[in-house]
């Protein structure tokens, strides 16, 4: 439902602003607008009656559900999911990646040179490289 819906129910509606409106409380007698209005970007509508109503009597004079307040959900599998955020860019991991990667290659030719290598740190460099794949598909 949009705030539309609700306005068209309500007596002496007055535009405030943007998305806000004010009118006469349905759920006690109103004499001046007490009733708050008010329509979020994401299509929710807020009520604030200042004569102390709560929100559940102020929908039900009008007959409408606290569920009208809010937009209709969507279905789609996913839809309302909440995207995971990932500790690193693409471009981070491809950088690091990078660097593993020169290690390899600088450790593995001292080795084939016949040079004293650091083999501790090519270990290391390929187990870095299993995580940022890991890290890169999602697991």
């Amino acid at each position: 439902m949009t705030a539309d819906a609700l306005l068209g129910r309500l007596d002496k509606v007055r535009a405030r602003g943007r998305g806000q409106w004010s009118a006469r409380c349905p759920a006690h007698e109103d004499r001046g607008p007490s009733l708050s209005i008010r329509e979020l970007d994401d299509g929710r509508v807020l009520l604030h009656c200042f004569g102390g109503c709560n929100v559940h009597a102020i929908v039900a004079a009008v007959g409408l559900d606290i569920a009208d307040l809010f937009p209709p959900r969507d279905t789609t599998p996913g839809a309302g999911a909440q995207r995971e955020r990932r500790p690193f860019s693409a471009q981070q991991l491809l950088d690091l990646a990078a660097f593993e990667s020169s290690i390899v290659v600088l450790v593995t030719a001292d080795l084939v040179a016949g040079r004293d290598a650091d083999r501790g740190r090519l270990i290391e460099a390929a187990a870095r490289l299993q995580r940022i794949a890991e890290v890169a598909r999602g697991v």
